[in-house]
């Protein structure tokens, strides 16, 4: 069996071996099926959400960056990861668990973010895999540049 290297894969190959989330328009599904319950605008500084408050929601970064950081028992500051467009932050809600945000999200300059119930989040997951599919890479990706960060 002969190893065919990247370069004399066709396109269309290429495509078919690509997993379905790798295509999928998270944007649109999430306004097309009514997941987003709103659309919050942040200015520079806000926070998305502060370590303590009630986890009950997903958020989807739509426009801006976004830090999320904690603050350890003698009130030193450490960033956990920088987030953008694209990403989600405050997935820890869907863990029953955890009633409670352990971090805090803050937005680095104007961000435009998706408020996603909890209840949504789980029930959207559900019904579309290529969307289950999307939120699982980009959770994985995220716990593998943390892990990257930290070997560093």
């Amino acid at each position: 069996m002969a190893i065919r290297k990247q370069s004399d894969v066709n396109d269309k190959e290429r495509f078919q071996l690509m997993p379905e989330f790798m295509f999928f328009d998270s944007a649109a599904f999430l306004g097309r099926v009514g997941v987003a319950k709103a659309v919050v605008y942040l200015k520079e500084k806000d926070a998305v959400f502060s370590r303590g408050d009630h986890a009950d929601t997903v958020f989807y970064i739509q426009k801006g960056p976004v830090s999320l950081n904690v603050i350890s028992n003698n009130s030193k500051k450490a960033i956990i990861a920088q987030l953008a467009v694209g990403d989600f932050i405050g997935e820890e809600c869907i863990e029953p668990d955890r009633p409670t945000r352990m971090a805090t999200a803050t937005a680095l300059t104007e961000c435009t973010v998706l408020r996603i119930d909890r209840k949504d989040m789980l029930r959207a997951l559900h019904r579309e895999p290529a969307f289950s599919g999307l939120f699982v890479s980009c959770l994985l990706a995220r716990g593998a540049r943390l892990e990257a960060d930290l070997a560093e």
